[in-house]
């Protein structure tokens, strides 16, 4: 082979590796107006999981959720459930941090199969591990 032929094979090895990289890297990165969308609403459920009104704080804990897994699915760039992606996720989160997720999960579960009443106090605790999973997967 000549040079010429050498020098335009690896430019062009580099160039698929480069858009390979460009492309994979961009996956991860989710689109900061989906972002900002989401930690927007997360903020708005602040004062809704407060209610004196257990209905509101029952609707609330199911947005909170769905927040949840509309984060999973991007980072994850599926249309999963939000179990299924949990189940994916112990690279994201330390053991305790994604036991703690299950938990509002199946409480979630329990809100919307049982018509499980939540607490104001419990709805608080809710609210805050759903904050930190969601701004720790969106970050």
């Amino acid at each position: 082979m000549d040079t010429t032929t050498i020098i335009m094979t690896a430019f062009i090895l580099l160039l698929i590796v480069a858009l390979f990289g460009a492309v994979s890297f961009g996956s991860k990165k989710l689109d900061k107006t989906k972002r900002d969308d989401i930690l927007k609403k997360l903020q708005e459920l602040e004062v809704s999981v407060q209610s004196l009104d257990s209905a509101i704080r029952r609707d609330s804990v199911i947005k909170l959720d769905n927040l949840l897994a509309k984060s999973l699915q991007y980072y994850f760039n599926n249309s999963n459930t939000c179990g299924d992606n949990l189940k994916k996720s112990g690279k994201i989160f330390k053991k305790k941090e994604l036991d703690d997720l299950w938990e509002v999960h199946k409480i979630r579960n329990l809100v919307v199969h049982d018509d499980y009443e939540v607490k104001e106090e419990e709805a608080l605790n809710i609210y805050s591990t759903y904050k930190f999973s969601i701004k720790k997967i969106l970050k």
